[in-house]
């Protein structure tokens, strides 16, 4: 099933249902895993792939919120999200339990695309970028594609999901703002130090995270000439470019904006202009 959904069309056409979550996880103290039961929906997604969750039936707060699809049934019965508390409507979502539906549009954007005769994968997750790698790696792993993970956070009381990525056989690497956990500094400065042990020629970089680490990661993946697919955390509306809420500067003249929600959220790097 995954061989078949990476070789798809990138778009298929939403679907808004109401899904019933039927399994709630906290892997930290302030992130929540949250798994939905859809026969429709779980089939369609694609790795990099998002979903627009409408919250509350109350006007407060008032937009959908979007959230990476962070893992997939292989049998397609369920999906998953990660879910970090940090305001209003990421802790309404966190209240649900299991048993209660909640109104779901997707798959909503473009995903992350494995050339053919990729061999080795290097995945770079800042913070709770860890979200849409994790589907990411189910795919690589039943390519059977080397990868490698490099897991950046603030401290070590944040770092989940590590586990999973166990289970796929997948070796990984950490690091702490704080030093409370593996190497003291960012993922990027970790990746930098550690990027002899690749060895494939011409790797394909996987990275998720917040904008400071793209801005460190663009000119370290130009210096060494490999593949970089980012995908962007951001705010989005409405999910299909209607609201222009998601607007990023690109580096094309010819086209200076880019729209995270209907052109991304994945992009090549040396498509973005992460300057500011």
């Amino acid at each position: 099933m995954f061989d078949k959904r990476i070789d798809a069309p990138a778009h298929t056409s939403p679907q808004s249902l109401n899904c019933p979550i039927v399994n709630k996880t906290w892997l930290a103290p302030h992130i929540v895993r949250l798994r939905f039961e859809s026969e429709l929906l779980s089939p369609l997604f694609q790795p990099g792939q998002f979903v627009n969750i409408k919250v509350s039936e109350q006007y407060i707060p008032l937009l959908r919120r979007p959230f990476s699809v962070h893992r997939v049934d292989p049998k397609g019965l369920w999906f998953e999200i990660l879910v970090q508390v940090i305001g209003q409507g990421t802790a309404r979502l966190a209240q649900y339990e299991v048993g209660d539906s909640i109104s779901i549009l997707g798959p909503l954007g473009n995903r992350f695309s494995i050339p053919r005769g990729c061999s080795e994968a290097i995945l770079l997750a800042g913070g709770l970028g860890i979200a849409p790698l994790l589907f990411l790696a189910q795919m690589l792993h039943q390519r059977n594609i080397s990868t490698k993970l490099f897991y950046g956070n603030k401290s070590h009381s944040n770092i989940c999901c590590l586990e999973d990525f166990a289970e796929l056989e997948i070796p990984y690497l950490l690091a702490t703002d704080d030093g409370s956990r593996g190497f003291k500094g960012t993922v990027i400065d970790l990746f930098s130090q550690q990027r002899h042990q690749i060895q494939s020629p011409a790797p394909v970089i996987y990275a998720c995270g917040p904008n400071p680490m793209f801005r460190q990661l663009q000119p370290l993946a130009a210096r060494l000439g490999w593949t970089c697919q980012v995908s962007l955390e951001t705010m989005m509306a409405c999910g299909f470019g209607a609201c222009l809420g998601c607007v990023v500067d690109s580096n094309d003249p010819l086209n200076p904006y880019k729209y995270v929600c209907k052109d991304g959220p994945v992009f090549n790097i040396n498509e973005i202009d992460f300057s500011e």
